[in-house]
């Protein structure tokens, strides 16, 4: 393949292949310059050492071959040797030149092993930051909803979140005779898990209430609340008495005789009147007084405490339809009926008596039942289209001990319906539903996500 005049600079003058000697370069070809390669392979790398023929030939056991000998493999790389009569070797195989040649990449194992270790806390980082953003979003969505006022099986939104949790016992003491007392009640807020004794009873329930949602430990308990409805419960507790004690220079006596021979300080003794009086004992005689207040007894409310189920409203409703037929063009008449209850089946009837009526009157008879089988638990007349209250000609005729219930404005989609209890003659009003079931009736409960209760805006206030 060469030219046999040997004039392209290749051969010395023996006719050998000149590969270069220390005194000088190939002919026409620039020196080698490391930094191109550098550049070609990647410069990060320290060059391993020259493979030379004396080196190569040692490490790998390899047997020198004779000049001018061809050299095997086009990527082997050879450094110029001093003596231009050196022997040449051949190339390893790939094997060898791999295992004994070959730089391989140096990583940064240091580095690779931060990254790794830093991809899990940036990853943490962005869930807590999600989370964060959601808890907050949860938490503007809980500002305006309203807390809730519980206790026993009562629940009922506070509108009123300006006022005081004393307040609040005030109001509901009426519905709650337990309440009454007020030392002896303490509140608690609820707001999904997190619950917060209230110290300062003057507290209002909405400062309260921000309070706990401007706490970094509801918004950390935000984030784990999932898929949770999350309520604002105000809980009053009451601290029982100690019930069987009373101070040992105290007494309760049915009369005053009694408390004098008792040697008790103070007692308390009831009248015929109905009134409590308080009698004390000294060395000078005895002092008796009316008392207003007793905490000696246990404060009692008028009412109606149910033995039996409620009166079903479907019931109500086919005796109010009844009153109704007689109240129409040709006139306005008053009607009866009574609703008993049946030990025989344990359910109510209605019963329609003899009766003869008028514009203002209902004259009647009771039958004669078995009141081991049968009581009569309520008597129900209308009013036609007057106003419904008792009249004083009810009050002279509603003397036994049951209820009784007055419906008027039978001209009316809803008329008036009022319920009462006679207790002796003695006359309390309570509210129908205490004694109807299902009085408040029932809609679909997705109308509520429709309706948001607030404060109007003040330029309407005025309007």
């Amino acid at each position: 393949m060469f030219d046999n005049e040997k004039n392209n600079g290749f051969f010395g003058n023996d006719g050998g292949l000149d590969l270069g000697s220390a005194s000088g370069d190939f002919g026409g070809f620039t020196p080698f310059d490391s930094t191109e390669a550098d550049a070609i392979f990647g410069g990060t790398t320290t060059p391993a050492a020259a493979v030379t023929p004396e080196n190569t030939a040692v490490e790998n056991n390899a047997a020198p071959v004779q000049q001018g000998a061809p050299i095997v493999g086009e990527s082997q790389a050879v450094a110029p040797a001093e003596d231009p009569n050196a022997a040449k070797v051949e190339e390893p195989n790939n094997e060898e030149v791999t295992n004994t040649n070959t730089v391989q990449p140096k990583t940064d194992a240091g580095a690779n092993g931060s990254e790794q270790a830093e991809a899990p806390n940036l990853f943490e980082a962005a869930v807590a930051k999600a989370e964060e953003k959601q808890a907050e979003t949860t938490k503007n969505s809980l500002i305006d909803k309203l807390p809730i006022f519980v206790h026993g099986s009562a629940k009922e939104e506070i509108v009123d979140t300006s006022k005081t949790f004393e307040q609040l016992r005030l109001e509901k003491a009426e519905d709650f005779p337990e309440l009454d007392e007020g030392d002896n009640v303490s509140w608690k807020v609820t707001y999904g898990t997190i619950t917060k004794v209230v110290t300062n009873k003057k507290d209002t329930i909405a400062s309260f209430k921000k309070k706990i949602e401007d706490s970094k430990e509801f918004t950390n308990a935000l984030k784990k609340a999932k898929g949770t409805e999350i309520e604002c419960k105000v809980s009053p507790t009451i601290t029982a008495k100690k019930k069987g004690i009373m101070s040992p220079y105290k007494g309760l006596y049915s009369s005053v005789d009694e408390a004098q021979a008792s040697g008790k300080v103070i007692s308390f003794v009831p009248s015929e009147d109905g009134k409590v009086f308080e009698v004390r004992n000294s060395k000078m005689g005895t002092f008796i007084a009316p008392t207003e207040k007793v905490t000696s007894f246990k404060k009692v409310r008028a009412g109606f405490i149910p033995a039996l189920p409620k009166i079903p409203y479907k019931m109500l409703s086919e005796i109010i339809a009844f009153f109704k037929s007689y109240v129409d063009k040709s006139g306005e008449v008053e009607a009866l009926a009574y609703i008993y209850w049946s030990f025989v089946d344990s359910q109510y009837y209605a019963y329609v008596p003899k009766q003869i009526v008028g514009k203002a009157r209902v004259d009647s008879t009771l039958p004669d039942m078995d009141e081991e089988k049968f009581i009569l638990v309520m008597e129900i007349h209308s009013h036609n289209t007057m106003p419904g209250y008792f009249s004083p000609i009810d009050d002279s005729d509603e003397k036994a001990t049951r209820l009784y219930t007055v419906v008027g404005r039978m001209d009316k989609v809803f008329p008036d319906v009022r319920t009462r209890i006679s207790c002796g003659g003695k006359f309390v009003e309570i509210a129908p539903e205490e004694v109807f079931d299902g009085f408040e009736g029932t809609f679909p409960e997705k109308w509520k996500e429709s309706v948001e209760i607030g404060k109007r805006p003040h330029k309407e206030a005025n309007l």
